[in-house]
């Protein structure tokens, strides 16, 4: 059985495995185990049963959270907080050209992820030595694109919703200027663009339509050529 979940180390939303007869519920709070190492999430649904081909790439769910589990990760989250500002000053003197999105103590408290944005490849090893010895506990620097960026930290879109990259599991690779060219918009059309600097997640959701010839739109856009296009 699977499960839509939510994990909190990058704010995504992935597919998780259950073990048969773990009962779940949306909002659980879950014990996961992720690339990082075991972490917490919170269950998007209920138990699903999903075709073979929906489940890559899955997360295994070891069980669900005690509450203590939820108090560590509580306590880590206002420990984020707290250190933000002090990991931002320290990024800020080693390497100025980058930018601090934020920082995430994993569940066990085995390490610390610092997530940014860089346009170019960075030294971080004295950077990285210095917050070493305020956390006492390993540092992880984790680059991440501007799409990333705002999935970790939530957005809202030209459309007055949560940014797609909030609430999906976007592939950004999905994501190019072929489906621009393919759905015969304009490639220097600014509302094409979301507000992370990239090409909007939702231009890949008609794709299939457009791949497979079901929905076929013409530049003139007259019934006829409509008519003509969709019967042949």
């Amino acid at each position: 059985m699977y499960a839509y979940i939510r994990l909190f180390v990058d704010n995504s939303i992935k597919i998780g495995e259950l073990s048969e007869g773990t009962e779940i519920y949306p909002g659980d709070y879950l014990l996961v185990e992720t690339k990082y190492g075991t972490d917490i999430a919170r269950s998007l649904s209920k138990e699903l049963d999903l075709p073979q081909q929906n489940v890559k790439n899955l997360i295994k769910i070891i069980s669900k959270a005690e509450e203590k589990d939820i108090a560590i990760y509580r306590e880590n989250e206002e420990k984020s907080k707290q250190y933000y500002n002090k990991v931002k000053d320290v990024l800020k003197k080693h390497l100025p050209k980058i930018n601090f999105i934020r920082i995430y103590f994993l569940l066990d408290k085995s390490k610390v992820l610092v997530y940014y944005t860089s346009d170019e490849r960075v030294d971080f090893r004295e950077a990285v030595k210095e917050l070493a010895s305020i956390f006492r506990i390993r540092i992880e620097m984790r680059q991440i694109d501007n799409r990333e960026s705002f999935r970790m930290m939530g957005g809202i879109g030209i459309c007055g919703m949560k940014c797609c990259c909030s609430n999906f599991d976007v592939k950004n690779e999905h994501i190019s200027v072929n489906l621009v060219k393919e759905q015969s918009l304009s490639e220097t059309n600014a509302k094409l663009i979301g507000p992370c600097g990239k090409l909007l997640c939702c231009l890949s959701y008609e794709q299939e339509n457009y791949k497979d010839g079901k929905c076929i739109i013409y530049k003139n856009n007259t019934n006829d050529s409509i008519k003509e296009s969709l019967h042949g």
